[in-house]
C-alpha cells in the first residue's frame, strides 16, 4: 500500500474499530480505550504490508489479543466474554448509543468553540431555559440580533460537526514567555505571567485570529479565553478590529534569538575578552579600597567587577549617556515592552534592580541561575535592615525580625560579629 492509502485504512477502521470493541464490551469508555490500543499499535507497525488484506490480518489479529487480555484482566469483576451470537438488537441499541454519544460529544465541542457572543446566546437559550425576549433584555440586544446569534450558531454547530478539527501546536507545546520592561511606572508586573495570555500573545502575532481560530489552536474553549482577550486589550498588548485578533507587542522567540547571537557573536567575543582583560588587571587595587567582602575569593571578585561594568555600560551610561526615545504606552507612560521565549538551555536570564535606602543602596545583578531572583524578595525595611547592619547590629523586635527573614533568604549571614550582609 502507499503512504496515502495506509493512512486512509487507518483512519476509516478507526469508527469500525470503537464500534467492534463496544459490541464486546458494553462499555463506552472501556471500548474506547480499547479501539485506541489497537489502533495504536497498528499505526507503530508502520505501512509493512504488502495489501490490504495483509494490513487487515494484522489488525484483527491485535484486536483479539487486545482484547482477550481485557477480558482476563476484568474477569475478578464478573464480566464475562461476550459471544459471537449477539443478538441484533442488543447490536442496534449499542451502536445507537455509540452514535449518540459521539454526537453529543461533537456538539459539546463545537459549543466549546463558538465566538463568545454566539455562546451565551446558546447557553442562555437552550441551558438557562431563558426566552428570546429575556436573552434581550438581559444582553441588551434586539429580539432580531438575539434570533440572529441562535440561527448562526445553530448553524456553525452543524457545520463543525462534520468536520475533523485538529488543536494546533500551541495546545500540546505551548510557549514560556517572560516579560522584559525598560522605562517608567511598570503597570504590566506580574499581569501577564499566565501561559493563556501568552499563547494568545504568540498564537496571533504572525497572522490576524479569530476568537474561535484562537480557541482551535490553543485547545481552550472560548469561555476561558473571553477575559483574558479583554485584559490583552486592556494592555494594549493585542488589537481587534472585525473580530480578528493581532499582537501589539513585540516577542523575541528562541530562533530569533539565536539569528540575533549569531549576528553579535565575534563583537560579544572581543566585549568579553577585554573586560575580562580589565577585571584582572584591577583586581588588587579594588581589594586595596578595603571594603565589605573585600577579602572574597579570586573568582568572586571577578564576577563583581564584571557585574559592575556590565551595570555601568547597561544601565548608568545608556540612561545617563544617551536620550532614548521612549515610546508611550497606553497609560502615557514612557517604556520599551517586550516578551522573550524563556529558554530550558539557557538558565542565565538577567533581571537588574536597585534599592534606595537609608544608609546606601542595594544593588542587584540578578542571574537566574537556581530558579529564583533574589531582587524580587527585597523590600524597602530589608534594604534598610543590610544597609544598618555594616555599622551596628539590630535593636528593636522588628529590626530582628527583618534580619531573620534577611538570613532565611540568604541575604545575610550569621558569624561572629552578628548578623552580616551576605554580599560586598
Amino acid at each position: 500500500m502507499t503512504d496515502n492509502e495506509y493512512r486512509e485504512q487507518i483512519t476509516q477502521m478507526s469508527k469500525t474499530m470503537f464500534r467492534y470493541c463496544l459490541s464486546r464490551t458494553s462499555s463506552y469508555h472501556d471500548a474506547e480505550d480499547l479501539a485506541q490500543e489497537i489502533l495504536l499499535i497498528s499505526c507503530k507497525a508502520g505501512n509493512s504490508f504488502p495489501n490490504e488484506k495483509a494490513f487487515y490480518a494484522f489488525v484483527w489479529r491485535t484486536a483479539e489479543n487486545i482484547l482477550r487480555s481485557w477480558y482476563r484482566d476484568n474477569e475478578k469483576h464478573s464480566t464475562s466474554e461476550l459471544d459471537d451470537t449477539i443478538s441484533d438488537g442488543s447490536w442496534e441499541a449499542l451502536e445507537e448509543q455509540a452514535r449518540e454519544n459521539e454526537q453529543l460529544m461533537l456538539m459539546t465541542r463545537e459549543l466549546s468553540l463558538l465566538n463568545s457572543n454566539y455562546r451565551r446566546a446558546m447557553v442562555a437559550y437552550y441551558f438557562g431555559g431563558m426566552s428570546v425576549r429575556d436573552i434581550s433584555e438581559s444582553f441588551g440586544l434586539t429580539q432580531s440580533m438575539v434570533k440572529y446569534l441562535l440561527f448562526q450558531s445553530r448553524k456553525r454547530i452543524k457545520e463543525g460537526i462534520n468536520m475533523e478539527r485538529n488543536f494546533g501546536k500551541l495546545s500540546y507545546d505551548p510557549i514560556d514567555l517572560s516579560l522584559f520592561f525598560w522605562g517608567g511606572r511598570n503597570n504590566y508586573w506580574e499581569k501577564f505571567d499566565s501561559k493563556v495570555r501568552q499563547n494568545i500573545l504568540m498564537c496571533c502575532y504572525y497572522d490576524k485570529q479569530t476568537e474561535e481560530q484562537i480557541a482551535l489552536q490553543l485547545g481552550v474553549p472560548t469561555a476561558y479565553l473571553e477575559d483574558n482577550l479583554k485584559e490583552l486589550i486592556k494592555y494594549d498588548l493585542l488589537t481587534e478590529k472585525n473580530g480578528f485578533y493581532q499582537t501589539n507587542v513585540p516577542i523575541i522567540t528562541n530562533e530569533v534569538f539565536d539569528e540575533i547571537s549569531k549576528a553579535n557573536k565575534s563583537a560579544v567575543s572581543d566585549v568579553a575578552k577585554r573586560i575580562s582583560s580589565a577585571v584582572d588587571g584591577m583586581s588588587d587595587e579594588v581589594r586595596a579600597l578595603g571594603f565589605y567582602g573585600s577579602d572574597m575569593p579570586q573568582n568572586q571578585l571577578r564576577w563583581l567587577l564584571t557585574s559592575l561594568i556590565l551595570h555601568l555600560a547597561y544601565i548608568d551610561m545608556v540612561q545617563d549617556e544617551r536620550e532614548l526615545d521612549y515610546p508611550a504606552d497606553i497609560f502615557g507612560e514612557k517604556c520599551f515592552r517586550f516578551f522573550v521565549e524563556k529558554s530550558a538551555s539557557d538558565p542565565y536570564s538577567v533581571g537588574t534592580a536597585g534599592f534606595d535606602s537609608d544608609n546606601g543602596m542595594i544593588l542587584f545583578w540578578d542571574v537566574l541561575i537556581n530558579g529564583e531572583r533574589l531582587h524580587l524578595k527585597m523590600t524597602g525595611a530589608r534594604a534598610d535592615m543590610l544597609c544598618t547592619l555594616l555599622s551596628r547590629q539590630p535593636q528593636t523586635d522588628n529590626e530582628k525580625i527583618v534580619c531573620s527573614e534577611l538570613v532565611e533568604l540568604g541575604l545575610a549571614v550569621r558569624s561572629e560579629d552578628g548578623v552580616m550582609p551576605n554580599f560586598p
